[in-house]
């Protein structure tokens, strides 16, 4: 059944008359039942480690939009918290680290990854599986090493990740070793969510945006291309398409889909896409800016067919956002948004 899938489908780069829908950030606080949720819970790393609640939640969109992608309800920030170093989300801040990365001992006294430390994680991939229509996949996710290294070094978020840059510069080697350490879990971490019963695995370099060209591929695309090529070369993981979103990287969409990547989901300022290159390596997904999720239904329909007018030869197209669905998005919205692209 789930190959039969049109989110399957495109994955192969076959060409579909309609594309599949699903959204960044579909289960979130833009939904009054999530919010009803998120308010029984003072930490939010809190209710990602109760996989009955995740499960709900993954739910949510999948019943009120009928979309075709479910993806797990979880974080990225799972593996760093797992590797010790105390990760809690506080309102109006989001995440602090109560370890973070601050020297070359810090990361050479790093714990081996223990997967199991994140079972919470699996028992609400095979939750949600078990409770799915079964023609609907379920992406399980990561974030990519540079990315939770960039969070795991800084302590938390910032505009500009000034130290993590700086630490970086003076640190290369260690962190090198410190990015190698978190593929090799990323790819266990992936390998139980597939295990336990996820279909497609998605990629977020969240920050793939901070790097020059030169130290994007040293620290980050080295990695991913790492950590793709394990999941395709072990015999549990062969088969399962993997996406890869990165935020504006500086470097050309085609050095990313030379990665293996099935399928390439854009950030929504990606415009010049060659896709002539791209065509023959990877399916794409993407990339209406959710910000125009607050105009007017006239905005939307425009800018919407902008997008699938674009895509429409295009063999493997997804639609979605180019990056997470914000919490001041009107519901209805998204509704109108989904029935747009499969009228179109």
């Amino acid at each position: 059944m789930i190959d039969s899938s049109p989110f399957i489908k495109a994955l192969k780069k076959e060409p579909l008359e309609i594309p599949p829908i699903w959204y960044m950030r579909q289960a979130g606080r833009y939904m009054p039942e999530y919010r009803a949720v998120r308010s029984k819970f003072k930490n939010f790393l809190d209710m990602c480690k109760n996989p009955d609640v995740c499960c709900e939640l993954a739910m949510q969109p999948i019943d009120k939009f009928r979309l075709d992608a479910s993806i797990l309800f979880s974080d990225i920030l799972t593996i760093p918290d797992a590797f010790g170093l105390g990760v809690e989300f506080i309102e109006g801040k989001g995440p602090v680290f109560k370890n973070p990365i601050r020297s070359q001992s810090d990361i050479e006294s790093l714990p081996e990854f223990n997967p199991s430390d994140l079972d919470y994680v699996y028992k609400a991939v095979s939750n949600i599986r078990s409770v799915l229509p079964s023609h609907i996949p379920l992406i399980g996710f990561c974030g990519s090493p540079w990315t939770l290294a960039a969070y795991s070094i800084e302590g938390g978020s910032s505009k500009d990740f000034s130290f993590t840059k700086k630490f970086i510069a003076e640190n290369s080697q260690m962190s090198d070793v410190f990015l190698e350490k978190l593929t090799n879990a990323c790819f266990i971490y992936l390998k139980n969510q597939v295990i336990s019963g996820a279909n497609v695995l998605q990629i977020f370099d969240s920050w793939a945006n901070l790097l020059s060209e030169k130290d994007y591929y040293e620290y980050s695309l080295k990695h991913i291309n790492k950590l793709i090529g394990m999941i395709k070369n072990d015999p549990i993981t062969s088969a399962i398409p993997v996406i890869l979103f990165a935020r504006e990287p500086k470097c050309e969409l085609v050095k990313l889909a030379d990665s293996s990547a099935d399928c390439l989901s854009l950030f929504w300022s990606s415009n010049n896409v060659d896709l002539v290159k791209l065509k023959s390596k990877v399916s794409i997904q993407g990339n209406l800016n959710p910000a125009f999720l607050l105009e007017s239904r006239d905005i939307i329909k425009k800018e919407t067919y902008k997008i699938l007018d674009k895509y429409n030869n295009y063999p493997g197209y997804i639609f979605n956002l180019g990056h997470g669905i914000t919490p001041n998005i009107d519901p209805e919205n998204i509704k109108y948004l989904t029935d747009l692209v499969r009228s179109y």
